[in-house]
């Protein structure tokens, strides 16, 4: 690489990154060997050690990274959150993780680089990076197979290192690429083809300037029409999830959860079955195909004064206890709670709220959080009395609330006794329904006719529907009515009960006798339908399902357990580093002779005026190369070329350069006439 060429691409690195002071000292540090003479001369074998000690700096690099950033909880978001939209945030950690890393990937492999630079040495043996090569080259020795060396140039691969970190954060749109290609163009210059004069070159430059800054600015649209696209794929998500957050949930929502097999819900109980429903959360406002919570506002429940315990209605005797576990996304999940639930405790988090409603959720929780609930399989709710929105049914669309007034005034449900008009809508659906497992819409995107065709048409449909109708016909006959969203845990798996995403379900709660009561009209068979369509491979994801989830508890359980193994693992790679390190033994040389003030044999030889003059038509020749070699590249040698006086040229260059007794007077004379005749010709072609 040209002079000065990787100093500026560092100091454009440190610009981007923030830390222009130190990438300045790391210039430096590169670039003073233009002005010193002094060397370090590694043996062949110290760099293999050298590349180890790296590949050692990059794995803590990397550890350090993945604890401070929290990369088992982001892990743990991707791999264990059911939603397409928390999975998407995850995974973008995970990418703003990898470019943090790769940012700072120029300090990591900076120290080799700096030693090479600062060596005696060309291209290195690519067999000093891979212990395999290495392996495979002493096998093939041995055999006596061939084997062609391939070199690498540390300097151009560490050139393209630092433009590629100094691309992940560019703290100036619009110039990165401009820079980088500037240095590019630099660095490439001795390089270029001498076919083409030198103003072809600078206006490709010039072209590839101008491409640079549209490119740049075509790189900023892209970024931010991805980033417009992830925000309303997030909120789309969100939308169509039963999420007491947002506090709305839309028809479909369930039915799409259903289709996971994942485990959402662990629960353990004292030996009993789980309670038949556990509930996450709660609307009562319908508006066309989205259920909404009026009661918006989340209120936070204080912890009592004996600590993690939080009371969500006044103590009752008889009691029954469960713990839930779940994973949470970014700290926050819905609480779900069997009905009559009384308290909640043992819950690891910062904050636990709830709504008018009886939706519950905390905030500030560990990524795998779980909670011990106490409840009255048949006591009251701690949700408040019914209001004028849990009877409303002006808001629906017109084609809607046509259906349902219609249906309602076939069963006689108008001015019904609120137990009565429970018992005949269930007995409604029960004969005259089935269940069917979800489908999309077939409708249009607002699907206004959704609920006319299941209740007239069809008789068919998931839970969503029955809980829906439910709750509106229901009002019909004046009965308050919510619709509930959650889970139910009816599968057995080890010592825990488990609610997988296809046991999602709705239901409907209704006022009866003074209190919420659930009016659950799906036909029973709905969990074995679900539950039919089980893949071959459940087994295998449960059992990968089982052991993240110990490793989750462990780890959360392991107090410090992050610096522990940061420690430990730091302490075995400073021992594997000082290993690399005990076996170097380098040699420190200078450029030029011992004796000061001598110049190299044959450093006054007129061959170099010859070598420069083939440098400017050919390129330079590699670090690696030997005159002979390179010019019999070139096919300047004989027999490819009939030039036998550059030929005898170079034999009395080399023996001038390299011969102990020197070069006699005579054929010194002899070679600056050589030279002189050979120069004189070249003009003489170039001019004519």
């Amino acid at each position: 690489v040209p002079p000065l060429v990787v100093g500026a691409a560092l100091l454009l690195w440190g610009w981007q990154a923030g830390w222009l002071a130190g990438a300045a000292a790391m210039a430096a540090a590169w670039e003073a060997a233009l002005a010193v003479r002094w060397r370090v001369d590694p043996a062949a074998e110290d760099w293999a050690r050298l590349w180890n000690l790296t590949m050692l700096l990059f794995l803590g690099a990397g550890l350090y990274l993945f604890l401070a950033r929290q990369g088992w909880t982001t892990v743990g978001t991707v791999v264990a959150t059911g939603t397409p939209a928390e999975r998407l945030q995850g995974l973008r950690r995970i990418s703003e993780n990898a470019a943090t890393m790769l940012r700072w990937l120029p300090v990591v492999f900076f120290p080799m680089a700096l030693v090479w630079r600062w060596s005696r040495w060309g291209p290195l043996p690519v067999e000093s990076f891979s212990a395999y090569l290495r392996h495979r080259l002493g096998v093939w020795r041995r055999e006596g197979a061939g084997w062609r060396p391939v070199r690498v140039a540390p300097d151009w691969v560490f050139l393209g290192l630092v433009l590629l970190a100094a691309s992940t954060n560019p703290s100036e749109p619009g110039q990165f690429l401009p820079l980088a290609t500037g240095l590019l163009a630099c660095a490439l210059w001795p390089w270029r083809s001498r076919r083409f004069p030198a103003w072809v070159w600078a206006v490709l430059v010039g072209f590839l300037f101008l491409v640079s800054f549209a490119a740049e600015q075509g790189f900023t649209l892209v970024r931010r029409a991805y980033q417009q696209w992830e925000e309303r794929f997030v909120t789309e998500q969100a939308r169509q999830q039963f999420d007491q957050l947002r506090n709305r949930t839309s028809l479909g929502s369930i039915g799409r959860i259903k289709r996971s097999a994942a485990i959402v819900l662990r629960v353990r109980t004292d030996g009993e079955e789980p309670p038949p429903l556990l509930r996450e959360a709660v609307f009562d406002r319908f508006v066309p195909n989205v259920w909404v919570a009026s009661a918006a506002e989340f209120q936070p429940v204080l912890p009592s004064a004996q600590g993690a315990l939080w009371w969500l209605q006044p103590h009752r005797p008889g009691g029954r206890h469960l713990t839930v576990s779940r994973y949470s996304a970014g700290g926050e999940t819905a609480v779900a709670l069997p009905g009559g639930a009384l308290s909640v405790r043992n819950l690891a988090a910062m904050t636990l709220e709830t709504n008018l409603l009886g939706s519950v959720r905390v905030k500030g929780a560990a990524s795998l959080t779980g909670w011990t609930v106490e409840y009255l399989p048949d006591g009251p709710d701690f949700a408040s009395p019914p209001g004028p929105m849990d009877l409303a049914l002006e808001n629906l669309p017109p084609a809607e609330r046509r259906v349902i007034e219609l249906v309602g005034n076939e069963l006689g449900l108008r001015g019904m006794e609120a137990a009565r008009a429970v018992e005949t809508v269930r007995q409604f659906f029960l004969r005259n329904f089935q269940y069917a497992l979800w489908q999309p819409y077939l409708q249009g995107a607002t699907n206004s006719c959704a609920l006319e065709a299941f209740l007239l048409e069809r008789r068919r449909g998931h839970c969503e529907y029955f809980a829906t109708a439910t709750a509106l016909l229901l009002r019909v006959a004046g009965v308050p009515t919510r619709y509930a969203v959650g889970f139910v845990a009816r599968e057995r798996h080890g010592d825990v009960w488990v609610a997988r995403g296809r046991d999602a379900h709705a239901w409907c709660l209704a006022w009866v006798d003074g209190r919420w009561q659930t009016v659950d009209t799906t036909p029973p068979d709905w969990f074995a339908a679900e539950n039919a369509r089980v893949s071959s491979w459940q087994k295998v994801w449960d059992w990968f399902s089982d052991r993240w989830h110990a490793f989750q508890q462990w780890r959360q359980q392991g107090g410090s357990w992050q610096l522990y193994v940061f420690v430990a693992a730091m302490a075995v790679l400073a021992w594997l580093g000082w290993r690399q390190v005990r076996g170097m033994r380098w040699r420190a040389r200078k450029l030029g002779p011992e004796r000061a003030g001598e110049m190299m044999a044959g450093a006054d030889s007129p061959f170099y005026r010859v070598t420069r003059v083939l440098e400017e038509h050919h390129g330079p020749r590699a670090a690696h190369e030997t005159l002979a070699g390179w010019m019999a590249r070139l096919r300047l040698l004989p027999p490819e070329n009939g030039d036998g006086e550059l030929g005898e040229m170079l034999r009395l260059h080399l023996a001038w350069r390299f011969d102990p007794r020197g070069l006699p007077e005579e054929e010194r004379r002899r070679l600056t006439a050589l030279v002189e005749n050979w120069l004189q010709r070249r003009n003489r072609l170039a001019a004519g």
